[in-house]
């Protein structure tokens, strides 16, 4: 589940679509607040202050960017992040959302993997929203000066857990090199270890990393390795 008391407002004048992305969410674990306007969501913003608001470009009062401008000028607003979800994929769109400080911007029709993986990282909400893939494969790791090679239990687009012989303190900030790139590739990713436990039965210490600061290569990688070895509707609880 997500972590207690993360609100998303979602802001769209199509019900099919609020509907659509209200399950997403809840299934996430996130308090969900729907707007159908531009000024019913500055005003919603204002008085409940979500942790992030997901915000549709084209509405039938004023467009996505000036709500975003309306919201940032805003002393007490201004640092929620904002993520426009549009039909439009038009450049000009696009680089007026940005100029006026959103944090994203998702074209639709929106596929549930990307958006959450896109909000886990803005929330800071935990890697155990998604569905975990058991996998076993040998891994490379660094936490200066320390370097280890471990072993892989299980992976998910926010985390992976590890058996390893080191001892590695919880918080520690790693490196991992994981193959999941074509032909065993290997792509490298942050994570901050956030559990352990020791497994003595087999000697080893198993380790719960969190991925942090995954750049857009790395997340679509991750999100297309799950796609070949998990149903889609399986990827995120």
């Amino acid at each position: 589940m997500a972590e207690k008391g993360k609100i998303v407002l979602l802001v769209d004048d199509v019900q099919l679509f609020l509907r659509l992305e209200e399950t997403f969410f809840k299934r996430a674990g996130c308090r969900v607040l729907t707007a159908q306007s531009g000024r019913e969501a500055i005003k919603l913003v204002q008085e409940k202050m979500p942790d992030l608001v997901l915000l549709d470009y084209y509405m039938p009062d004023m467009r996505g960017d000036k709500v975003i401008q309306a919201l940032k000028a805003d002393a007490k607003t201004k640092q929620i992040p904002i993520i426009i979800v549009s039909t439009s994929a038009k450049n000009e769109d696009i680089k007026a959302c940005y100029e006026a400080g959103c944090a994203d911007y998702i074209t639709k029709p929106i596929q549930p993997d990307t958006v959450l993986a896109r909000v886990a990282s803005l929330l800071d909400i935990s890697h155990r929203i998604h569905r975990r893939l058991p996998v076993n494969f040998r891994i490379e790791g660094e936490a200066p000066p320390l370097t280890f090679t471990g072993f892989s239990r299980n992976l998910s687009q926010g985390g992976i857990s590890i058996e390893a012989e080191q001892i590695i303190e919880n918080g520690t900030r790693l490196r991992l090199w994981i193959p999941i790139l074509p032909k065993n590739s290997m792509i490298e990713l942050c994570g901050e270890v956030v559990r352990s436990e020791l497994d003595k039965m087999h000697a080893k210490y198993l380790y719960g990393v969190k991925f942090i600061d995954v750049s857009r290569e790395a997340q679509d990688a991750l999100i297309e390795y799950l796609k070949k070895h998990l149903p889609e509707e399986q990827i995120i609880l």
